[in-house]
């Protein structure tokens, strides 16, 4: 009996433990969208009267769809391959960034899709809508996903935060056929107020020390 009960107080502070760890997780969740209200304020309503770019203007970055030319698309002659094929799912099971993939192209895929490169910004625009991740390994994806390449006048964690606020909107607006979806005009249109690039590149290197923290934490979680 006594056994039984150290084991039962073990899974009770196990649990504790988890329980306190999903809190701090979510406060430190939160910490990046209230700093970036803090730098730049509501992207809605540009209280500090940035200068407005459309999101598709060539000073704002490149912003294009990607790409699956052939049909059937799930045709087993494209996949299994070794070129990383990043879908909408694995966007929105993201933290804001893209580490893992769970399909991959032949090098048939490849010559119908394009590769991006690490560093690029997926946004997906069919089922989950506006749902936002960096991709960390050169990757394709279809044109269900867009991706964004920042100009001189932007970076990318500060226009995938600014999506971040956007998407309930975005996600609301998209007409619903079989599957919800926007189309890459209206992304091109969407009014992004533009800071200070000095600004800009101090949030974004908040936002990798963010990463950088919580990469390290997860590692020693798995030890």
């Amino acid at each position: 009996p006594s056994e039984q009960r150290r084991i039962v107080e073990l899974l009770d502070q196990a649990g504790d433990l988890r329980r306190k760890r999903a809190e701090a997780d979510a406060k430190v969740g939160r910490v990046l969208p209230a700093l970036f209200l803090k730098m730049f304020g509501d992207p809605a309503t540009n209280p500090r009267g940035f200068a407005v770019m459309p999101l598709g203007h060539p000073l704002v970055g490149i912003l294009d769809r990607g790409r699956s030319g052939h049909r059937p698309r799930n045709d087993a002659a494209l996949l299994g391959g070794a070129h990383p094929l990043i879908q909408t799912g694995d966007v929105a099971r993201g933290d804001g960034r893209i580490r893992s993939y769970t399909q991959t192209y032949s090098d048939l895929g490849l010559a119908q899709s394009r590769m991006w490169p690490a560093g690029t910004l997926c946004i997906t625009i069919a089922a989950n809508i506006a749902e936002t991740g960096v991709l960390e390994f050169d990757a394709c994806f279809p044109d269900s996903v867009v991706g964004f390449i920042p100009g001189e006048s932007t970076t990318t964690e500060y226009v995938q935060f600014y999506l971040r606020f956007l998407q309930p909107v975005l996600e609301k607006s998209a007409p619903k056929a079989a599957q919800k979806n926007i189309n890459l005009e209206i992304l091109r249109q969407l009014p992004l107020p533009v800071p200070p690039r000095d600004r800009q590149e101090r949030f974004s290197r908040c936002v990798q020390q963010y990463y950088d923290t919580r990469r390290r934490q997860i590692l020693v979680r798995e030890r």
